[in-house]
């Protein structure tokens, strides 16, 4: 390998490391997507973290995909979060988290009451910004993270994944 293309590699991998971004958004999303799996690996473990039901609705729909296969929408309410889960024949699946307190559940370590650029330092600039929101999402655009801000400081998360 050439002196120069190897120096235009290491030159772009050390502004990659030391530009003080963890993750790309799409890494990012994936990330806090295991993240709430390992947390919340069935309905089981939210009821057990938050008590009886504050608020829950469900309903069963039917796969856009197959019309055999039946889908159980679960919507999940609790002072300071909501959690929708997807529970299917062969599996179960967070579609998304909304947090309004802190201690609940943290996207990369950035949780209710983090600073702005602590955000910018795990995801980068946002790829929109809709009035007080900075949205990040993945590629297919199926996913994406939601930060509220006020003064600089996270006020609200939230993780959508679309269902196809």
């Amino acid at each position: 390998m050439s002196k120069k293309i190897l120096t235009a590699l290491l030159l772009s991998l050390s502004v990659m490391c030391f530009s003080g971004i963890a993750y790309g958004p799409d890494e990012a999303i994936n990330e806090c997507n295991e993240q709430l799996m390992q947390k919340y690996p069935n309905v089981e473990t939210i009821k057990e973290q938050f008590g009886n039901e504050a608020k829950w609705q469900q309903e069963t729909l039917v796969s856009p995909h197959d019309s055999t296969v039946e889908l159980l929408l679960r919507h999940m309410e609790y002072p300071g979060i909501e959690i929708r889960t997807l529970e299917m024949e062969d599996g179960y699946f967070v579609v998304s988290v909304g947090v309004e307190k802190t201690g609940f559940v943290d996207f990369l370590g950035i949780d209710i009451g983090s600073a702005k650029e602590d955000v910018t330092k795990k995801f980068g600039e946002p790829q929109q910004v809709e009035g007080n929101e900075h949205i990040y999402h993945n590629e297919s655009e199926y996913t994406f993270i939601t930060f509220t801000l006020e003064n600089n400081k996270v006020v609200g998360m939230q993780l959508v994944n679309y269902l196809d």
